[in-house]
C-alpha cells in the first residue's frame, strides 16, 4: 500500500519508525527541494490523491502549522470523497485533539514509550488490514454483480434463440429438403444465432471459472505464505537471547526449517498443479466423450430421420471418432495425473508418521531414552530410504533388461 506521511520535519523520522515493520507499506513522501509554493501544493495534492494510506502525525508544533493544517485538511477531503483511502491520525503526547478530526478514528501515542510505539504499530497494522480486507470485499462485490450481468446476458441470448428456431420450424413455407432463397438467409440466421448464442455461453463460463479460481489461488497463496512466514520465523526467535550459543542452535534450526519449507512449498506447486491437471484432463475426457457420442447419434439419424444421403454423415461420424479419440487421450492423461498425485499422498503419509514419531520423543521421562529412541527412528529412516533405493534400482535394472530382449 502506498502511504502518505503528513508531519513536520522533525516527525517523519518517527513516522518511518511506525511503518518500518509493516509488509507491502510504500512510503510515497518525500522532503521538498528547490521547489516554490506553487508547486509544492500540486505535488502535496498529486501524492495525497495517489495515496491509499495517510499517516498524519500531529503534535503541539503541527497544530500551529498553516501548511500542516492545509494538507490535513486536503488528506480530510480526499478521505471523504474517495473511501478506498484511509486517513490514520497520531496524536503525540496528549496534545488536544483538533478539531478537524474529532469525529475521526485516531490513535494516541507517547513518542518516549517503546511499548506505547509498538502498541500503535500494532493499531496500524488491524488498520490497514481491515482496509485490505474491506477493499476486497468490494472487488469481490464487483465481481459478482458482473457474472450475474453475463449470466443474464448469456440466458436471454440464449432464450432468444431458441424462440426463433422454434418459430422457423413452425413457418409453414420452412421445408428441409427444398432450399431457396429465402430459406438459405434464414438458414444463415439461425446458424449466427447460434454460434453466437453458444460463444456467449463459451465465454461467460469461461470468464466465469477463470474469475473463482483467481480468487481461490490467491486467498491459497495468502493464507500458504502467512503460515510458511510463521514456520521458518517462529515466534520464539524474535525475542532476544543472551546467550550466543542458543542464538547459533536458534539460527541453525530457523536455516533448516526454511530449508524444509521452501521444499515443501515447491512440492505444493506441483501437487497443486497436478491436482488441477487431474481436474481439468477428467472434465475434457467427459465432454469429449459426450461430443462424440451425439456426433455418432447425429451422423445416424441424418440418413434415417432427414432423408439424406450417406455422404453427409460421414463428416459427423469423422468428427465423432476423432472427439472419441481425444477423449481416450485426455483419459491417459488423468490415470498419470492420479498417479502422480498417490505418489504425493505416499510421501505424505511418510513424512506424517516420522514427524509423529519424533513428536512421541516428548512423552519419555529422561533424556536418555529419548536419545536412543530417536538414533532408532533416524537408524530405521535410513533403512527405510535404503529400501526404497534398492528397490527402484532393481526395477530400473529389469526394464532394462526387457528393453534390450526386445
Amino acid at each position: 500500500m502506498r502511504v502518505y506521511i503528513l508531519a513536520l520535519q522533525n516527525r517523519i523520522y518517527f513516522a518511518e519508525k511506525l511503518l518500518e515493520d509493516i509488509k507491502n507499506a510504500r512510503i510515497i513522501s518525500k522532503p521538498f527541494v528547490d521547489e516554490t509554493v506553487t508547486e509544492i501544493a500540486t505535488d502535496v495534492k498529486r501524492r495525497i490523491a495517489g495515496a491509499d494510506i495517510i499517516l498524519a502525525i500531529i503534535d503541539e508544533k503541527s497544530n500551529n502549522s498553516v501548511m500542516f493544517n492545509t494538507e490535513l485538511q486536503l488528506a480530510l477531503m480526499e478521505s471523504r470523497k474517495n473511501r478506498n483511502k484511509m486517513l490514520i491520525p497520531i496524536i503525540l503526547d496528549d496534545v488536544a485533539v483538533p478539531v478537524t478530526i474529532e469525529d475521526t478514528l485516531y490513535i494516541k501515542c507517547n513518542s518516549e514509550s517503546e511499548e506505547d510505539l509498538e502498541k500503535t504499530k500494532l493499531k496500524i497494522v488491524r488498520m490497514m488490514e481491515h482496509k485490505r480486507y474491506i477493499v476486497k470485499k468490494q472487488k469481490l462485490r464487483e465481481n459478482k454483480s458482473r457474472t450475474s450481468s453475463m449470466v443474464i446476458l448469456t440466458l436471454a441470448i440464449e432464450v432468444f434463440a431458441v424462440l426463433f428456431i422454434v418459430l422457423l420450424i413452425k413457418e409453414p413455407s420452412f421445408n428441409i429438403g427444398h432450399w431457396d432463397d429465402k430459406g438459405i438467409m434464414i438458414s444463415s440466421l439461425v446458424g449466427i444465432m447460434t454460434t453466437l448464442s453458444i460463444a456467449t455461453l463459451s465465454t461467460s463460463y469461461l470468464s466465469i471459472m477463470k474469475r473463482r479460481r483467481q480468487e481461490d489461488e490467491e486467498e491459497e497463496i495468502e493464507f500458504y505464505s502467512r503460515r510458511l512466514k510463521r514456520a521458518i520465523v517462529p515466534e520464539e526467535s524474535k525475542q532476544p537471547q543472551n546467550n550466543k550459543s542458543g542464538n547459533e542452535e536458534t539460527k541453525k534450526e530457523i536455516d533448516a526449517l526454511g530449508r524444509m519449507m521452501i521444499n515443501l512449498e515447491d512440492i505444493k506447486e506441483f501437487y497443486t498443479w497436478s491436482q488441477k491437471q487431474a481436474k481439468a484432463s477428467f472434465i475434457l475426457a467427459v465432454s469429449m466423450c459426450i461430443s462424440g457420442f451425439v456426433l455418432m447419434v447425429v451422423a445416424i439419424l441424418l440418413p434415417v430421420v432427414f432423408r439424406l444421403s450417406f455422404q453427409m454423415s460421414i463428416i459427423p461420424a469423422v468428427g465423432g471418432a476423432i472427439t472419441e479419440v481425444i477423449a481416450g487421450t485426455a483419459l491417459i492423461v488423468y490415470r498419470n495425473s492420479l498417479s502422480q498425485l498417490n505418489h504425493y499422498h505416499k510421501a505424505l503419509h511418510e513424512d506424517e508418521r516420522f514427524l509423529s514419531s519424533v513428536n512421541l520423543l516428548g512423552k519419555f521421562s529422561t533424556v536418555e531414552a529419548r536419545d536412543d529412541m530417536l538414533r532408532e527412528i533416524i537408524r530405521s529412516e535410513i533403512q527405510m530410504n535404503l529400501a526404497v533405493i534398492h528397490e527402484n534400482v532393481k526395477s530400473d535394472s529389469s526394464s532394462i533388461k526387457e528393453n534390450s530382449k526386445k
